[in-house]
């Protein structure tokens, strides 16, 4: 719980190595399952995706360290292997366009987007699942991170155009979407000035017959672009305000006691292996303490560029169905007083499918959070790059109420939403907040296998 949490006591900090490099990589983004549908073989993966649709693509920038040469690296995750694209140190030219800390980090790990892989089921809208699909990714990686001792961070503010070039994106195709250097501080050049850096020319075999391009989508993303180091050092010095006092005419209801790791030792890995996105719940009750334990960890500290690691953008709202000791309503979790103002008693399953598009599932559920966030004082003070960092933070997260859930024993769900509908359905309380991502969460109504460190990898 406490790496899931971030809030890890663990004081060391390890070196990393090819071996520990792995470890991230394979418990962020590897595979953990296979099935067959039709004549078909699947994979799923570590974290969760949308539709199971895994856009998201990760590259490593790193040093000399142990078992492997500097380079700039693409991850395969179906061979588990890196694949060279240039040959060595390129962390001063990536600190360059970035963040300081990124010269001296013996790896830096780059999440990208391959648009095309959903936006053929979700349209324009696909570009807020880059950032939940990113964000679940991040989850684990900053909770394996923290479990290994290996310091990390979300870097959200870099020179987009330049980025994609070093990692070799193909335009309109593939885009960055974060930067996190893992490790403790090593020797690195303090020669940060940008340089010119040549094309990468790869062969790429098509992962599909047919792409599908969406201009909105592609557009949004540019008009987020930072275009110099002075618009980034602009962008992570802004002041962005978080609301500490909290008056409340509601009635407040103190969380109770979290489970503790001493309660709950399941390994953190274990964990990930048996997370899987739960499709039916059994509208039985979960308990108020693994309630209090989720809320607990899921709002732990993110280390990041635009924001101190305790300030959080997320705000999260609830509809209780069955949870022992808590009336059934809706409910808000005010953070600074670690209590749940109740806003609306009375059975909602109703009205928690509804907000998720109807689906039953969401009636089923236990307890469905909606994390929402002030986003007009986001854009306020971040600018259109703010949209990115609201929906990577909820993606976040929900990454750790996911992984909160599993470690309980319990399952969970991500979902989308009627935007409009559940502002207005908690407000006047919620009024001008926009929802960034719904979880439910529950009790299975099955017993699920557990991934596994698949033989090809082990």
């Amino acid at each position: 719980m406490d790496a899931i949490s971030g809030r890890s006591l663990q004081k060391e900090t390890h070196s990393l190595g090819l071996v520990e490099l792995a470890e991230l990589l394979y418990y962020s983004a590897g595979l953990t399952r296979k099935y067959r549908f039709g004549s078909e073989l699947h994979y799923m993966r570590a974290a969760s995706a949308t539709g199971a649709l895994y856009p998201i693509e990760l590259y490593v920038v790193v040093a000399d360290i142990s078992g492997l040469e500097a380079g700039v690296y693409h991850l395969d995750p179906l061979g588990f292997q890196l694949s060279r694209l240039r040959k060595g140190d390129y962390r001063a030219e990536l600190a360059a366009v970035s963040s300081d800390s990124i010269a001296t980090a013996p790896a830096t790990i780059a999440f990208t987007s391959l648009a095309w892989k959903n936006a053929w089921k979700y349209e324009a809208r696909s570009y807020r699942h880059w950032f939940w699909d990113g964000g679940v990714i991040a989850a684990n990686l900053l909770a394996v991170s923290t479990s290994m001792g290996l310091p990390t961070k979300i870097v959200q503010g870099f020179v987009d155009q330049a980025v994609d070039e070093l990692l070799g994106l193909q335009d309109r195709k593939e885009a960055t979407i974060l930067l996190s250097p893992v490790g403790a501080e090593t020797q690195g050049s303090r020669d940060h000035s940008l340089k010119k850096i040549g094309p990468v020319q790869l062969k790429v075999r098509p992962l599909s017959a047919e792409e599908t391009e969406f201009a909105g989508m592609w557009e949004l993303h540019w008009a987020s672009f930072l275009q110099s180091r002075k618009e980034i050092d602009n962008w992570t010095n802004a002041q962005l305000a978080i609301p500490h006092l909290h008056r409340t005419m509601y009635p407040m209801l103190p969380l109770g006691p979290p489970i503790t790791d001493a309660a709950n030792p399941r390994r953190l890995g274990e964990v990930i292996l048996q997370r899987g996105s739960t499709r039916r719940f059994a509208r039985s009750p979960i308990t108020f303490s693994q309630l209090s334990t989720i809320f607990t960890t899921s709002t732990g500290p993110i280390p990041r560029d635009y924001l101190p690691d305790n300030d959080a953008l997320i705000e999260t709202y609830f509809i209780a169905n069955a949870v022992e000791g808590l009336t059934p309503g809706s409910y808000f979790y005010a953070s600074e007083q670690k209590s749940l103002e109740q806003l609306k008693r009375g059975e909602l399953r109703q009205m928690s499918a509804y907000l998720c598009l109807g689906q039953p599932l969401f009636g089923d559920a236990s307890v469905v959070f909606f994390l929402m966030v002030r986003l007009r004082d986001v854009l306020g003070v971040l600018g259109n790059r703010g949209y990115r960092v609201a929906e990577l933070e909820g993606g976040i997260v929900a990454g750790k109420i996911y992984l909160s859930a599993y470690s309980l024993g319990l399952g969970a769900s991500g979902s989308t939403f009627y935007d409009d509908a559940v502002t207005e359905f908690f407000s006047p309380h919620a009024k001008e907040k926009s929802t960034m991502i719904a979880v439910g969460l529950g009790v299975p109504a099955y017993k699920a296998r557990s991934g596994k460190v698949l033989p090809q990898f082990a």
